[in-house]
């Protein structure tokens, strides 16, 4: 549901991460970020790199191809801090703070933003989340872009079925308030596990003020391909 970059970041609320150093390196055939594509509709590199301080704390720093359109192909940068909390056996909770940096945009003013985040999950299987934000900015023109007041909340579920392959769904709901929009997004799709690679493809859809915001593709509903390798 949120593509290459919610693959990233660690974002789940689920078992608490390993201590030391970790990371991820991947390629989608899309980046795509709560319903809107940031790679124009086309395929995107993503790469994370966190250290974990204890079973507790995680800071990191994940990046991403974006291909804004009318522009050369860049990369949004994502810096950010976790501290989860394992609540019981089966529940367990995550707060966050992320800061998002396009320096190769023209709109990078615009796009330095941040984020607070909240998530609970069940067994990591059930996962709901809320993100918000002061500052993220609105539609794009000319002029730059105004920005203000964002939020999104998201739940998502992932059925088991055989071995390492799991049935994905999720849905979510933003409101930008610099952007006067507000929209919905969801996907349904498959996921498998080999070793330490993981392989996604997914039906993403999103109502239409997604494509009004910031994106290159006018279709909302597209399938999504990504191959993901975490060390």
């Amino acid at each position: 549901m949120r593509g290459i970059a919610g693959l990233l970041l660690i974002g789940a609320a689920g078992a608490a991460p390993a201590q030391g150093w970790g990371g991820s390196l991947g390629y989608a055939t899309d980046n795509v970020y709560r319903g809107v594509s940031l790679s124009s509709g086309r395929p995107a590199w993503l790469a994370d790199l966190h250290y974990g301080i204890g079973t507790d704390w995680t800071v990191g720093l994940g990046a991403s191809q974006e291909r804004p359109p009318f522009q050369d192909a860049g990369a949004q940068f994502t810096l950010y801090l976790d501290r989860r909390w394992r609540l019981d056996e089966d529940w367990s909770a995550k707060l966050g703070v992320v800061h998002y940096e396009s320096p190769w945009n023209v709109w990078r003013d615009e796009l330095n933003y941040n984020e607070l985040t909240a998530a609970i999950g069940w067994r990591g299987r059930w996962r709901a989340s809320l993100a918000l934000s002061p500052d993220t900015p609105g539609v794009f023109s000319y002029l730059g872009a105004p920005t203000g007041f964002a939020a999104a909340a998201e739940l998502s579920y992932r059925q088991p079925l055989a071995g390492r392959l799991a049935a994905d769904v999720g849905l979510g709901y933003a409101r930008l308030h610099a952007a006067g929009l507000d929209y919905a997004y969801g996907n349904v799709g498959l996921s498998y596990g080999v070793g330490d690679v993981y392989l996604y493809t997914s039906l993403l859809w999103a109502t239409p003020d997604a494509t009004q915001y910031n994106t290159g593709s006018a279709e909302r509903r597209r399938w999504v391909t990504s191959l993901v390798w975490n060390f």
